[in-house]
């Protein structure tokens, strides 16, 4: 952010990862720069003053906007495909398990390339897999062919909103990074109030518009790369493509990131299968989610807003980062559960606003913190790592749906939704404090 009054140190760099009591390394560093006035405000100013940050802002917006389409859109087009929700949700789980598969070595790939240049081909791919999916789900095809094509459109763009996060750095002075990551957090919200709704008023007329349309915003992002500047791959031995090569990124502060990552990711998945075939027990439509999704993003965009009015114009330490971070995802997780218990769609729009408050908070703080925890040389990789831990989750949380729909029934499984959250907020607490 711009301007500081003093730098701490982060609290535990290096392979451990974890934090520590404050101590010698909590003094300002050399790189501390002095306070500007008007804190985060100004600073916030600053940042949209950067011609770099602006063109980040457009181009990530439209590579994002896919995914945050694909999930509603896929349960829709296969619902709409096969006549069933469960059958939808599969193919929202394979495109989500897909990307979760991939993303971490997709990362590392694109760490070793000049960016944005070596995004062309995945967003190319995209946009020719998702316009052969449209056409499958309009044909009618079975699963046993949706299947397979969803899966694949969830690896060919993996990795790629990893890259753009690892670009930040190389447009934003490191100052202003924290204020970065907490806008972004809020900008993420606002795709994911345009994707769902988009894929709701396009259902109107034919659920596999939505999935068509994932193609037009991989070609889009592709033009709008051209006006970005290029990152050149850090130098550094090259790293096998192994998972034991990804072990330095399970080891202490990253690995509780991931986790939380992982258990937003199982809830939102619980959430975005189980709402559309609720909304149809409560008398509504299923397309009426993307309504919801919206009221829920625009909740969290205000959470984030609020979150980031707190910054002052210095660099937070990593423990005071993580406390805050656990205590949003536990509550993120208990105001999930009236979403199983109310039956009308104002209560359940109310519940989805009140957990949304504390959505990209967690993404702002996790982001800042990972940025500081990752090698130079392994940003994409380590931030995709992230990504797929969340569409693991997304694909966990799909597939829980598919399998509770028929026996629980949808508000059984949203039942569900905030167990997980919540057993990582406190475990992680529990770790937390037992190290400092």
């Amino acid at each position: 952010m711009a301007g500081r009054e003093d730098a701490a140190r982060d609290e535990a760099r290096g392979a451990s990862g974890g934090t520590s009591a404050p101590g010698p390394e909590d003094v300002p560093g050399p790189d501390a720069a002095p306070l500007q006035p008007g804190g985060s405000w100004r600073a916030q100013r600053e940042l949209w003053g950067e011609a770099g940050w602006r063109r980040w802002v457009v181009a990530s917006a439209f590579a994002r906007l896919g995914g945050t389409m694909a999930p509603f859109a896929l349960l829709l087009a296969g619902e709409q495909a096969t006549g069933a929700f469960s059958q939808g949700a599969w193919m929202a789980s394979g495109y989500a398990m897909g990307m979760a598969a991939a993303a971490p070595f997709r990362g590392r790939t694109l760490d070793r390339r000049r960016l944005p240049g070596g995004l062309r081909n995945p967003l190319l791919a995209q946009a020719t897999v998702f316009l052969a999916l449209a056409l499958a789900c309009h044909l009618k095809a079975s699963l046993w062919l949706l299947l397979p094509l969803s899966v694949v459109g969830g690896v060919v763009p993996a990795g790629v909103v990893a890259a753009y996060r690892a670009l930040l750095p190389a447009l934003v002075p490191r100052a202003r990074l924290e204020a970065a990551f907490a806008i972004d957090a809020v900008l993420m919200e606002v795709q994911w109030i345009l994707g769902p709704s988009l894929v709701g008023m396009l259902a109107l007329a034919d659920a596999t518009l939505g999935v068509g349309a994932i193609a037009l915003t991989g070609l889009s992002a592709l033009a709008l790369n051209c006006f970005l500047p290029d990152r050149e791959p850090v130098p550094g031995p090259p790293v096998a493509a192994t998972l034991a090569s990804l072990a330095p990124f399970f080891r202490g502060l990253p690995r509780l990131l991931y986790l939380s990552s992982l258990a937003v990711g199982v809830s939102w998945g619980v959430v975005d299968a189980a709402l559309p075939p609720r909304l149809v027990q409560v008398g509504s439509r299923p397309e009426a989610w993307g309504g919801l999704t919206a009221l829920l993003s625009a909740a969290s965009a205000v959470g984030g807003l609020l979150y980031t009015g707190t910054l002052k114009g210095r660099v937070t330490r990593d423990g005071v980062i993580l406390g805050r971070c656990l205590l949003f995802l536990a509550l993120w997780g208990v105001l999930l559960v009236p979403l199983g218990l109310v039956a009308n769609l104002w209560a359940l729009g109310a519940a989805l606003a009140a957990a949304g408050l504390f959505l990209a908070p967690q993404s702002a703080m996790q982001a800042t913190l990972l940025q500081r925890q990752l090698p130079d040389s392994r940003q994409a990789e380590g931030f995709a790592l992230s990504n797929a831990s969340f569409a693991l989750g997304l694909g966990l949380g799909s597939g829980l749906v598919a399998v509770l729909l028929d026996t629980a029934g949808p508000h059984g499984a949203l039942l569900t939704a905030g167990v997980l959250p919540v057993l990582v907020a406190v475990g992680g607490a529990l770790v937390w404090r037992s190290r400092v």
